[in-house]
């Protein structure tokens, strides 16, 4: 059986789809309200939201394909 590398980075990322955007998309949704109910929290409050926005599509695109790129292109052989 040949399992290619390519495919196993597509798999491990399809894995870690959910908990990671479930993760994030809690945290900004929780931090709305705050970053608009006074002023003082709004500049914090948009820097961690655009950072877990960049850093989740980072995790996603960035890191599979450096993955991709990085390792040999050898199919391995069960035996």
């Amino acid at each position: 059986m040949l399992i290619l590398t390519s495919g196993r980075a597509c798999d491990r990322s399809c894995d870690r789809l959910r908990p990671i955007l479930t993760t994030s998309a809690t945290t900004i949704i929780g931090l709305l309200p705050l970053a608009f109910s006074e002023a003082n929290w709004f500049p914090l409050c948009m820097a961690i939201i655009f950072g877990l926005m960049s850093s989740t599509l980072i995790a996603f695109l960035i890191v599979p394909g450096l993955y991709l790129q990085l390792t040999p292109n050898h199919k391995l052989q069960d035996s």
